[in-house]
């Protein structure tokens, strides 16, 4: 009987093929809307962050059609990927170690990285949910005005504890875990999809998340501490 060894477009294929349904729906549901989202949320509040103004940073009150693409494109994605990722992580839990892992498994990005998507998407679920409960469902309760937000966030993120901003590292914190789990779930989704069927593409991928990554979490840093430091308030 003759054995041959698999080459990475064929371990990249077999892995495609053996993954459950469900894992496919978590990465795509978190891979497309997060990364997005992240991109789009994090240059809004860079260029308030930089408002020469305080008045600039009123901001305009969304329209139906708004609503309803941010609920369809963003919140109900990102809903369906938390809810997958808890189950998947309960599931996990309820599992007895096993050296008959998948060979999606096996050949998956490493024990590491895979400790820290799990870690990270924790802490960037807790983030976002404190973050929408602030803000976006304040002002679908009647909590707060639309206008207002902006005028909110600074004086929160700006306001300190015995001196320290502690608001604002908290802020940073789970930037850089959402970050993090975004840029990790990218490399991953392409990963296990098959797309990285050469080394040099799989190579090429993890320098370029990871870039975009650092890229990202370097803008959101740049409006916290911005925000934090109240220029805007003076």
């Amino acid at each position: 009987m003759q054995v041959t060894e698999q080459g990475p477009a064929s371990r990249a294929e077999q892995l495609t093929h053996t993954r459950p349904a469900v894992e496919r729906w978590l990465i795509w549901s978190g891979s497309i809307p997060l990364p997005a989202f992240l991109l789009l949320h994090i240059s809004r509040e860079l260029a308030l962050s930089f408002s020469s103004d305080v008045s600039e940073v009123v901001r305009p009150v969304p329209g139906v059609a708004g609503v309803l693409s941010s609920v369809a494109l963003v919140w109900l994605p990102l809903a369906l990927h938390a809810g997958l990722g808890v189950w998947l992580l309960l599931r996990q839990a309820g599992q007895r170690p096993s050296g008959n892992a998948p060979s999606h498994a096996r050949a998956d990005t490493g024990w590491l990285p895979r400790r820290v998507s799990q870690v990270t998407s924790l802490l960037a679920l807790a983030f976002l949910l404190y973050h929408a409960r602030e803000y976006p469902l304040s002002v679908a309760l009647g909590e707060s005005d639309p206008s207002d937000v902006g005028f909110i966030l600074l004086a929160r993120l700006s306001a300190t504890s015995y001196g320290v901003p502690l608001r604002s590292f908290v802020y940073l914190l789970g930037l850089a875990a959402t970050v993090t789990h975004a840029s990790l779930g990218m490399h991953r989704g392409l990963l296990l999809e098959g797309y990285l069927r050469r080394e040099a593409s799989r190579r090429t991928s993890e320098r370029v998340c990871a870039g975009a990554g650092a890229l990202l979490f370097g803008l959101g840093a740049a409006a916290v501490i911005r925000v934090a430091s109240g220029v805007l308030l003076h």
